[in-house]
């Protein structure tokens, strides 16, 4: 069977090669040549200070030169707001998981994404720009020049998905990465911002075991790859400075909030009490980068 995918991968990369230089093609956006299907692991803090764990899916469409990584509910939400009609229909999807939550305590139906950020790679202008949302300063972006990742590769060997894999290894900042790639599937891409091997990276761990990508699904498409929705609502930022912010927003996001509620109109403030709010964070749970610290 993979075989079958690897001929049919291969018959793509060749056609999507043509495609892309062929003056008759029209497709507005790049097309994908194929897409992975990652289940991510994901350790992270919410403004209580607190550690949680959120289990999740993000896809990857990827051709030799272009890629995007991305969680398909965020887009569709995403979709939605880009439009009033749209907005009406998500209005109408949340309150009507508003009264089941009331109803029954379980607020699974409410329409919300795991996961906010988008990345693109580009290997014909060497860039990498990640699309992200977060409590402190809302959408913004930023444009960085792919740090060119050192890889050791080992000679370890695993199967996944029927894919005979190599480990490898890198430090990126501020974290240490082991990944499994196979030269079966010829794109040098993979999860998140990890790149830069012979072939496909299947799985990817960092050392805390806080984030960790398994690839659970991989097929040929002919997808495009489209830009985010209303990108003019993204405000370009420093990505240090951007995870700076979020991290204080994190540690003392409840504490900002309890605030700005205890202050009235007239000055006077509402006495609240904390609850022994922030008591013990989880400081240890971090973002995907650390290297924002001084």
């Amino acid at each position: 069977m993979n075989r079958l995918i690897l001929t049919i991968l291969a018959l793509g990369i060749s056609i999507g090669c043509y495609a892309r230089t062929s003056p008759n093609t029209k497709s507005k956006y790049p097309r994908a040549e194929i897409k992975v299907s990652y289940h991510c692991h994901d350790q992270h803090l919410k403004t209580d200070a607190k550690a949680y764990v959120a289990e999740y899916q993000m896809i990857l469409l990827a051709n030799p030169t272009y890629s995007k990584f991305y969680n398909m509910q965020c887009e569709y939400i995403d979709s939605l707001h880009s439009t009033p009609s749209g907005k009406a229909k998500y209005r109408k999807m949340l309150d009507i998981a508003a009264r089941k939550a009331v109803e029954t305590g379980n607020f699974d139906a409410v329409p919300a994404a795991p996961s906010k950020i988008y990345v693109f790679k580009s290997s014909s202008d060497s860039t990498c720009t990640v699309f992200d949302t977060n409590g402190s300063s809302g959408n913004h972006f930023y444009a960085e020049a792919p740090v060119e990742m050192r890889w050791q590769i080992n000679d370890s060997t695993k199967n996944i998905l029927g894919y005979d894999c190599i480990i490898a290894q890198t430090d990126y900042h501020g974290r240490h990465w082991t990944v499994w790639f196979t030269p079966d599937i010829p794109i040098h891409d993979g999860p998140w911002k990890l790149s830069g091997l012979p072939g496909l990276i299947l799985e990817a761990s960092e050392s805390s075991g806080q984030h960790i990508f398994t690839a659970d699904g991989i097929e040929a498409s002919n997808i495009e790859i489209r830009p985010v929705y209303k990108t003019k609502s993204y405000e370009r930022v420093n990505r240090v400075d951007a995870l700076e912010a979020q991290r204080k927003y994190l540690l003392n996001g409840d504490r900002m909030a309890m605030a700005m509620i205890q202050d009235t109109p007239d000055g006077s403030k509402i006495e609240m009490s904390d609850s022994g709010l922030n008591e013990s964070p989880d400081t240890h749970v971090d973002f995907l980068e650390t290297d924002y610290k001084h």
